[in-house]
Order: C-alpha cells, then structure tokens, then sequence
C-alpha cells in the first residue's frame, strides 16, 4: 500500500506545523524507527515551512493499520498527543501519487508554481535514498515526480513572474516599511530561503545588509559574492541594535532571538524594527512584541501577498494538471505491470514443475534412462506454454490493471501447486 500523511498551511497553523518539523538528522532517526516494522518497504519524510509529509509504502497492510502505525511513531518521536490528528490529512494509492506530483510541481505552495520546493523535496527524497530508507515503488514515484514538475514548468505558465516564499517577505517588509535601500538589514541564515531573501533585496538596491550563519565561512562566501558584510553569530548583539530589518531563515530548532535578547542589548535600541521570521520551527519569540517600535512577521503572514501573484498564475493549472495526469498514468502502468511480477513467477515455477515431475515419470514409465531430444522438447514446450500464459495474463489484465483477473490467475496457479503437492 502506498500512501501519504501530513500538514501544511492550507490544514494546520503555524503553532502545529512547528511542532512537527523535522532537521535532516530527525528525518533520519525517524525513518530508523518506522523501518523496525516488517510490513514497511520504504518511506520519506517531506519537511519545509508550509508542509510535514510522510510518504510510506507498505507490503501487506490495510491502510487503517498503516496509517495508525505512522501516527503512533510520529507521536512518540516528536512527543505530542493525539488531539493533532484532526489537523492531518491522509491520502493513498492514485490520490497519494498525484498529491505528490502535484506538490512537485508548485501547485500545493503557498506561492502557486514556486520552484523552491523542488530542491526541498530533492533533499528530502536522497536524504531517504542514501540511507536505504525509500523503495523502488517510492523512488519510481519521487523521479516521476520530479519529470512531471519539470515539464508542468517548462510547458506551462504556472511560474510566470517567478516568486517565492522570501520574494513574498520581502514584498511585504517594502509594503511595511519605507525607502528601503536606505534601511540597514541583518540576515541569518545562508541556506536557499536566506539566499533567495537576499537576492530580493539586492535587485531593490540595498547594499546595508549584514549577513550572518551559524557556520560563518557560509556567511562570509554569500556576502563575498553580493559584496557585502558577514559578521560571526557571536557579535549578534553588536548588529541587532544598529539594524532596521532583521530576517532570520535557519534551520535551529529553539529561539534565536527573544525579548530577552533585544532588552540585554547595547546599547539600548531607540529606532522601531520590523522583524521577518522565515523559519519553522520559528526563530523569533513572539514576545518581542510586547516592545515598543517593534513589528514580527512569520511565514503564515505572506498570504495576503501571495493572493496578488496568484491570479495570473492560476489559468496554467489546467494544462498542469493535463501534464501530471499523462506521467501519473506512465507511473501506474509500471505499478500495475510490478504487480504481475509474483503472477509471472508462479507460473514460470508451476510449468518447471509440471514438466520435470511429469518427464519424470514419462522417462521412468517407458523404461528411459535418458534421452536428450525428449528432455530438450519437454523443456522447449514447456517454455513456449509459459510465454503464451504470461502473454495472455498480461492482456487479459490490461498489464495488471484489473486486479480482480491477476486473482483468479493467482488463484488457479496455487491449485495446480496444491495438486502436485
């Protein structure tokens, strides 16, 4: 059984996506845990600012067990309760595949047709692979994936007027803010979301941004490259008061920045600071608010933004949706086809049986010790007689479509082995 679970923004707030947010080494660790079951062939796990997913595929077990299983593991690794589950959506089979495929090509962002999630999900997807945690089910449905959000970007308009989740922050700080060339803004953090963010601000001519990183030869290369000013995450305390904007896009975990850090500055700031929270797990406490002069945005604050984009984007849809169908029916054959692979086996086993023990005999019987020619032709027959079923199986059942034929046939071949046993 394939199949999906998670949340994103269009199903649970912030303060519940947070919760559930996975770093690289979690994802690992988690994966681990599930991979304990038997039942599980492969799973991975999807982690950004909009959306937690976990895709799964499991051999033999009805969907109400797996689903259950998922849950109970994702409850005990991230230590929450049940009451959340009402925020999580469940998908499997050809809804689980096209939902995927759908996500790849930006039609589940929040900034319809964005091209960030792409490299999110690549990252997500070999971080799985390379670990041996995905299936050759999973991985044939990620790389087509992949093949249809490229073309739903290369054939149609669905990203026309490219934006994304940091050009949508940066909107909206010039919507909030004025004359903001002129404005001094500390960065932290150097990965895609950061360096997009940055790029924004740098096509709106400001040149007073200094950039910080966790590891600092990050900070110092992108600030090179822009000809711009890094600084070590240590002297925080001597950029944060001088800056107007701060957008903090990291991978951390806990709070960076908390009132606390802003009142133990110095010296004191006296100037009002817009804050731009980019992160999940967020970054920025939002008791900062209760400072004077002080403005915090996070992600779920883009929408407003996002809605101004949206429209001339929406006409691609249809001709998207045309794309993922034509490759999400290219991946259900090759499923469909798997699927008659133990069909095909067993009646490639039953007719090497059937010929053996009935040349057996017919040898024994007539008293032969050994004739190559009559062995050869049993043999010869008896090939010939299983591609002739395998032939017919595979049009009989459209190549394993009609699950209900691929049965019978499953069914017929388990008698003829009781038979012979």
């Amino acid at each position: 059984m394939l199949g999906v679970t998670g949340i994103s923004y269009k199903s649970a707030p912030l303060e519940i996506r947070e919760k559930y947010s996975f770093t690289n080494e979690e994802s690992v660790e988690f994966l681990r845990q599930l991979k304990i079951d038997p039942d599980l062939k492969g799973a991975v796990v999807l982690s950004t600012c909009n959306r937690i997913e976990i895709y799964f595929h499991f051999e033999s077990c009805c969907k109400e067990k797996a689903l259950d299983g998922i849950f109970r593991n994702l409850e005990y690794f991230k230590k929450t309760g049940s009451d959340a589950r009402k925020y999580f959506y469940f998908l499997d089979g050809i809804q689980a595949t096209e939902h995927l495929f759908k996500v790849v090509s930006g039609l589940e962002s929040l900034i319809l047709g964005e091209d960030q999630i792409v490299t999110q999900v690549k990252e997500n997807f070999r971080l799985s692979l390379d670990n041996d945690f995905s299936s050759s089910v999973l991985t044939r449905m990620f790389n087509k994936a992949f093949e249809a959000g490229k073309r739903v970007r290369t054939e149609t308009a669905i990203n026309k007027g490219s934006a994304s989740i940091s050009s949508a922050a940066v909107e909206l700080i010039c919507k909030k803010t004025t004359d903001i060339e002129q404005k001094r803004i500390t960065l932290i953090g150097t990965g895609v979301m950061g360096e997009l963010a940055l790029v924004n601000l740098v096509k709106r001519n400001c040149r007073q941004i200094f950039i910080s990183n966790r590891t600092y030869s990050k900070a110092l290369e992108l600030a090179e490259k822009h000809q711009l000013t890094a600084f070590e995450m240590e002297k925080l305390d001597k950029f944060l008061p001088q800056s107007d904007i701060i957008i903090v896009a990291t991978g951390a975990q806990s709070h960076i920045i908390t009132k606390k850090t802003i009142e133990s500055l110095t010296p004191q700031t006296t100037h009002s600071q817009l804050y731009m929270d980019l992160s999940v797990p967020r970054n920025i406490s939002t008791d900062i608010l209760e400072l004077p002069q002080t403005d915090l945005y996070a992600v779920d604050d883009l929408q407003e933004i996002v809605k101004e984009t949206q429209s001339k984007r929406k006409e691609a849809i249809s001709e998207a949706m045309e794309i993922i169908h034509l490759v999400q029916e290219e991946y259900n054959d090759w499923l469909s086809a798997l699927e008659l692979t133990p069909s095909i086996l067993n009646i490639q086993k039953n007719m090497e049986a059937v010929n053996s023990a009935e040349l057996e005999g017919f040898l024994r019987i007539n008293g032969i010790s050994d004739n190559e020619m009559i062995i050869r032709y049993a043999d010869h027959i008896s090939k010939k007689y299983t591609r002739l079923f395998i032939r017919n199986l595979k049009q009989v059942t459209q190549n394993g479509k009609h699950r209900e034929m691929v049965n019978i046939v499953n069914k017929l071949f388990e008698l003829q082995q009781k038979d012979e046993e």
